[in-house]
């Protein structure tokens, strides 16, 4: 029998501990969540062009590229992540409040790696202070689609079945993540 040590973080393996944090998600708003493996997650650096040439927040938001991680840096920022809380908000839902909130309870538990991923670009400041210094860095988080997430992909392997074409950052599509150490 083993002894829990004192802030010494466990990683939620039991199906009941599961199930809490998804059960936390839920009650904040979300319409589905499940922890899922990060080698599960779909990168593409595809992704990027359809930010460059698709969307009017490139390269005018802290959170967007090419401020954001490129799929290759975020391949190897996964390497430091085992888990991640996927998390599906439903379209009227403010994603970026709740992944947040869970980012700061995994931190609480010990989780000081722990990593929120929006699905919409940053909207803290109107306009953007890009140019001299982001205000909010606790809270201002990238998108998936900004690291070169293929949410589309990610959300079919996990077993949510098929979002539909892939479509740049768009409340939708309300997707977002938390990548757990």
């Amino acid at each position: 029998m083993s002894q829990e040590l004192p802030n010494v973080k466990q990683f939620p393996q039991s199906v009941s501990i599961n199930q809490e944090i998804i059960e936390e998600a839920l009650a904040l708003g979300a319409i589905k969540s499940k922890i899922i493996q990060t080698k599960t997650i779909a990168l593409g650096s595809w992704v990027k062009l359809q930010c460059q040439y698709g969307c009017t927040h490139f390269g005018k938001r802290y959170t967007c590229p090419p401020c954001s991680p490129t799929s290759d840096e975020l391949s190897e920022i996964l390497l430091d992540y085992e888990k991640a809380l996927l998390i599906h908000g439903g379209s009227e839902l403010k994603m970026h409040e709740i992944v947040l909130h869970l980012e700061g309870r995994f931190k609480s538990k010990g989780f000081y790696k722990a990593f929120a991923l929006t699905p919409t670009p940053c909207d803290l400041c109107s306009p953007c202070t890009i140019e001299t210094h982001c205000q909010y860095p606790d809270k201002a988080r990238p998108t998936l689609q900004a690291c070169g997430i293929n949410v589309s992909q990610t959300v079919q392997n996990n077993g949510w079945g098929n979002s539909g074409p892939w479509a740049p950052c768009s409340s939708d599509r309300n997707i977002g993540m938390v990548l757990i150490d």
